[in-house]
């Protein structure tokens, strides 16, 4: 099952979160660390939630938006881009012919102020086959963004978990001024507290992803 919504880039990357994914608790006792009272207090549905992103109060926890935080989920609402049939839009490739290497963007935020988390990201996006990474979405064909929340037991940092969006990179055009925006693919969560294998975990996802991009293997000829 997957959800798809469209968001404006917000600061350089998109903080967003969400799952479809069912939830797996780690222990009674492990809780998110909060980092400030805004940040932690849950997001609840409001009717804005209904009107940009089309999501029902009943399907709220369906999709995992009861697991963000308000603050992302403002950030979410509030990146939300108009109707694209009432603008000029331009996106990336949408197929590639055999021989073709796919480029992607890979945006990290949330609890990872070493970058530790965003190193084995990149890292394990960047062993994919056929997979380039880049700096820019200008130079993109898709996107990963990506929310990392720590888990802690106690005050002991027991894991990570993390939120998720892939897109396909566009530019949009309103009133002569142009703007990057991506129309939006999966989103997800992993909700299992993990170390290195959530970067394994999410560049799999990805490369699942991906598999719209890339040409079918080629028929076997017939045996003689």
């Amino acid at each position: 099952m997957k959800f798809v919504v469209s968001l404006r880039r917000v600061c350089g990357v998109f903080v967003v979160g969400a799952g479809l994914v069912a939830q797996v608790a780690v222990a009674q006792t492990v809780k998110p660390k909060a980092k400030s009272t805004a940040k932690s207090a849950a997001a609840v549905w409001t009717p804005e939630v209904q009107q940009k992103l089309g999501v029902s109060a009943s399907d709220f926890t369906v999709f995992g938006l009861n697991k963000i935080s308000k603050v992302q989920l403002a950030m979410l609402l509030s990146a939300v881009r108009p109707d694209p049939k009432k603008h000029l839009v331009t996106c990336a490739a949408s197929s590639f012919t055999p021989g073709m290497r796919i480029h992607v963007l890979v945006t990290v935020a949330g609890d990872d102020s070493s970058g530790l988390i965003a190193g084995q990201i990149r890292q394990a996006v960047s062993s994919l086959s056929g997979v380039d990474l880049v700096d820019v979405a200008a130079n993109a064909d898709r996107a990963l963004n990506v929310v990392i929340q720590e888990q802690t037991m106690g005050k002991r940092t027991i894991g990570f978990t993390a939120s998720y969006l892939t897109g396909t990179p566009c530019t949009e055009v309103i009133a002569g001024k142009q703007t990057d925006v991506e129309l939006k693919g999966t989103l997800g969560s992993y909700t299992d507290a993990k170390g290195l294998g959530l970067a394994q975990d999410l560049a799999g996802m990805l490369d699942q992803d991906l598999q719209s991009l890339r040409p079918p293997a080629p028929t076997p000829a017939p045996a003689p």
